[in-house]
């Protein structure tokens, strides 16, 4: 039979602080990129801007102590981590990854393209680059993100520098939502016409399982359980019970012990093994209902892994989550317990979670990895031949609001 694959023949560097081609790195995003790209014909060339490995952990370690900012009252061994988290990517290691990825990307020839995954680096090309991001220093900054808190001021403006310079040398910033995009040209001075959003893609393959919505059946997801406002799905789904006896929560991720009726956890399900994405998948398509109100959210990728198994969801409205959700569910307040209770209920009637997981899976193809890498060949400007690439994600009005 005759391969009716796309093909666009370009020859593509994709640059990564890591191993792109590990599909358990960054929850698969860079392979993920990866992968789609290949579906449209790309050579590409995968390209770590990182040094040795042991070098970069050698060095955030050493620098620790620099970053301990707000740290007083702790036990030393958590500013111990909280310095160490803040060294990595703090701007020692930036200007370490930058002059590593420089000489990579100067060392290679015939390329077409750069397609540069994060903004924690700076590489200087003639040709054209897209850099693709799904928050910004300024955006984390903004939240208790990362232990951004811990870092020196000086050190902090370091960084900015380094991703403004990244974002406005780039031929067009590709952000996962419009929270992020509106960041990138309010914040840093990109230019709308080179500011678009483009999504991200999920692992999971569209699918349709036979669901019962007549009994209430939530799921949440999350490793960092008290950022992605497990508390207080769990106190709303306390309140929803007394009006849904038979409703049920099943909780995956880093949460505490937890004892509550209707309440099932899971723990940790690792991604990376046949048997937990299995199981993960099985918890999808047996839920009615997936919800992490997160308290900020740079994009929510898991509400795609929703979509695919045509689940409607509730998000935060801190972040990125409703370029992904859409009309495929609601974001909330996610520091307003109410609201997250009158989402859940919302949810519980059947009909309004059918027709909404409905609406849901008619949007999963906008969110697979080969419309993503799509979009990031749109934006680099080059020749697709007769390749038809999917159009940037509209731009949502009011994104910036959020931050």
């Amino acid at each position: 039979m005759p391969d009716d694959r796309p093909s666009l023949r370009l020859r593509l560097a994709v640059l990564f602080p890591g191993d792109a081609t590990d599909p358990t790195v960054r929850s698969g995003t860079p392979y993920g990129v990866l992968q789609g790209l290949r579906h449209w014909g790309v050579d590409v060339v995968p390209v770590d801007v990182r040094p040795d490995p042991r070098l970069e952990r050698g060095l955030a370690l050493a620098l620790s102590p620099l970053h301990r900012r707000g740290g007083a009252g702790l036990p030393p061994r958590e500013r111990l981590r909280r310095g160490y988290s803040a060294a990595l990517v703090g701007a020692h290691l930036a200007a370490l990854r930058s002059r590593t990825g420089q000489r990579r990307l100067d060392a290679l020839r015939g390329l077409d393209g750069v397609v540069q995954l994060g903004a924690g680096y700076l590489v200087r090309t003639e040709l054209p680059r897209v850099v693709y991001d799904d928050m910004t220093v300024a955006q984390a900054l903004r939240y208790p993100y990362a232990n951004w808190d811990a870092m020196r001021r000086r050190d902090v403006e370091a960084r900015l520098r380094v991703q403004a310079e990244a974002y406005v040398s780039a031929t067009t910033c590709c952000m996962t939502s419009s929270w992020a995009a509106d960041s990138a040209e309010s914040d840093y001075g990109v230019p709308a016409g080179r500011v678009r959003v483009v999504g991200a893609g999920t692992h999971e393959v569209p699918r349709s399982p036979e669901r019962d919505f007549s009994v209430p059946r939530f799921l949440f997801v999350g490793l960092d359980f008290t950022r992605k406002n497990g508390p207080r799905v769990l106190e709303a789904f306390a309140r929803l019970r007394a009006e849904h006896p038979a409703a049920t929560l099943d909780v995956v991720g880093g949460h505490p012990e937890i004892s509550a009726p209707g309440v099932r956890t899971h723990g940790r399900i690792p991604r990376g093994t046949p048997e937990g994405r299995a199981r993960l998948q099985g918890l999808f398509d047996a839920a009615t209902c997936f919800v992490m109100p997160s308290l900020y959210e740079p994009a929510g990728v898991v509400f795609t892994e929703a979509a695919a198994a045509g689940l409607p969801s509730i998000g935060g409205t801190n972040g990125g989550s409703a370029d992904f959700i859409g009309d495929g569910g609601v974001v909330v307040d996610p520091t307003d317990t109410d609201a997250v209770l009158e989402a859940m209920r919302r949810f519980s009637d059947p009909s309004t979670a059918a027709g909404t997981g409905a609406r849901a899976a008619a949007r999963s193809p906008l969110f697979t990895w080969p419309a993503l890498a799509g979009r990031l060949v749109r934006g680099l400007g080059v020749d697709p031949g007769t390749a038809e690439l999917p159009e940037f994600l509209p731009r949502r009005p009011g994104a910036a609001a959020l931050s």
